[in-house]
């Protein structure tokens, strides 16, 4: 039977957000519940709020269902990526890129050897939690043996990681907020490297400046060789562990989507890791389902190495259908084009709409998890975005400031607290040793404004 549908006005709109959303958060916050299970029941809040407006339980799930769909590209996106990781594992090409890495630290320049061996681990690996929980914590462990300020030592860790998190394709966040969005995600990445790049050179920079002036104490390498020794006994490196990165990365430059694109570097890094390392087939096709355990005498090479599988992503996977569900319920009770509204009057320029992502963004992270800001701000922005015409590579750049490295100032939220707690460091006592934090707010606020950017901006997906 047709029920009259009522309109759906600011008010009501507004209040259903504010009750779905205070559902998922504060459990969250304050007893620290999955947020992916929190998307899930707030269903139960969202179905009713819509039936209440004259909509029946078989147009919401219609909506729903055919709003989902949106999601299943990034999904298997991320799929093939952990896929991918547990192979690349197998064969050596992480570990071959952290042990080239780990040669370069610098007993003088510690900050600033270590700020770059932390960016590749995090690019490479595409985890801020596992860089900071392995080559993070050696690294901590030269400087605390020199005694070198716990909080000096970990900025460069904590910067760098945060940097390669937020650029690397085999990122949660790179991925999430590219879904969110509905936007290419390597598209997105590239997107991101006027701003990164600068971020990191400047950052470099500074904590080179800081090593020629003696700021800190010179440190004693010994424990990074034990590590890179291990490395070396526990893989059969050398060029040969590169091909599976350099054959996905040609083939990318020659424009083949990313999917088929990554399926390849999985497949050879499988025969990498047959051929080189003495892997068995059925072993690293395990690996890239249930990730690549690596049995070596050194716990942290062992931890870093060991990761990756399809099954390490389905939470990730589990959390976006979950949370496209929620928003595909409200979608059809046009809660969310109302809200579009204001918003879409607000922003009067590609400067604004950025800013308005990263407030977003910051408001996102008070529910203590930044995935939970980046679906929220992403499926909140994209349809304001395509409203405005505004290109939504824009708001991903944007999405990654705001969600991401803005996160590192809000102690309670999940990512500050886990690596800082990697590194035994206090999370708000660290908040002034951010260096990289505040250049990100001026470089993409500089970009953005004065279109430096506009050969990308200008560029044809």
């Amino acid at each position: 039977m047709g029920k009259e549908k009522k309109e759906t006005t600011f008010a009501f709109a507004a209040l259903a957000m504010i009750a779905c959303f205070a559902f998922i958060m504060l459990p969250g916050a304050l007893a620290g519940a999955k947020i992916h299970v929190m998307f899930l029941l707030s269903w139960l809040i969202a179905i009713p709020l819509c039936m209440l407006r004259g909509y029946t339980y078989q147009e919401l799930q219609s909506g729903m269902i055919s709003f989902i769909p949106k999601c299943v590209v990034p999904v298997l996106l991320i799929l093939t990526i952990g896929a991918l990781i547990g192979a690349w594992c197998a064969s050596g090409t992480i570990a071959y890129i952290t042990y080239l890495g780990l040669q370069i630290i610098s007993p003088k320049y510690f900050l600033a050897t270590a700020f770059v061996v932390t960016l590749i681990c995090a690019c490479f690996t595409g985890t801020s939690f596992g860089t900071c929980g392995t080559v993070g914590v050696a690294l901590m462990g030269v400087a605390l043996g020199m005694g070198i300020d716990p909080l000096w030592a970990a900025s460069p860790i904590l910067c760098a990681a945060v940097i390669g998190d937020g650029v690397s394709p085999l990122s949660d966040t790179s991925n999430v907020i590219a879904g969110a969005a509905g936007t290419d995600m390597f598209e997105s990445v590239k997107f991101q490297l006027p701003m990164t790049i600068p971020v990191a050179i400047i950052t470099f920079l500074i904590y080179l400046g800081m090593g020629a002036m003696g700021t800190v104490q010179s440190a004693d390498t010994s424990s990074i060789t034990a590590l890179v020794q291990s490395i070396g006994e526990s893989y059969n490196l050398g060029i040969h562990c590169l091909v599976p990165i350099i054959l996905v990365f040609s083939l990318l430059i020659m424009k083949m989507p990313a999917i088929p694109a990554i399926i390849i570097g999985g497949a050879s890094g499988l025969l990498a890791a047959c051929l080189f390392q003495g892997e068995s087939v059925t072993n690293v096709v395990n690996a890239m389902w249930s990730g690549y355990v690596l049995e070596a005498e050194n716990e942290v090479v062992s931890e870093l190495f060991s990761r990756g599988g399809v099954s390490s992503m389905t939470a990730t996977c589990v959390l976006i259908i979950f949370s496209f569900g929620l928003f595909g319920i409200l979608n059809t009770a046009k809660v969310l084009d109302t809200l579009v509204v204001p918003l879409s009057k607000m922003i009067k320029s590609r400067l604004s709409g950025v800013i308005c992502v990263m407030i977003l963004g910051v408001l996102g992270n008070l529910s203590s998890s930044a995935s939970f800001s980046e679906v929220f701000t992403g499926n909140i922005m994209g349809p304001v975005y395509e409203e405005l015409g505004l290109d939504k590579r824009d708001l991903v750049r944007a999405a990654v400031v705001g969600c991401l490295v803005f996160s590192m100032y809000i102690p309670f939220v999940v990512m500050p607290a886990t690596v800082t707690s990697s590194l035994g460091v206090d999370p708000v006592a660290m908040i002034p040793y951010y260096i990289s934090m505040p250049i990100y707010l001026v470089v993409i606020l500089i970009i953005t404004a004065f279109n430096l950017d506009r050969r990308l901006l200008n560029k044809k997906k």
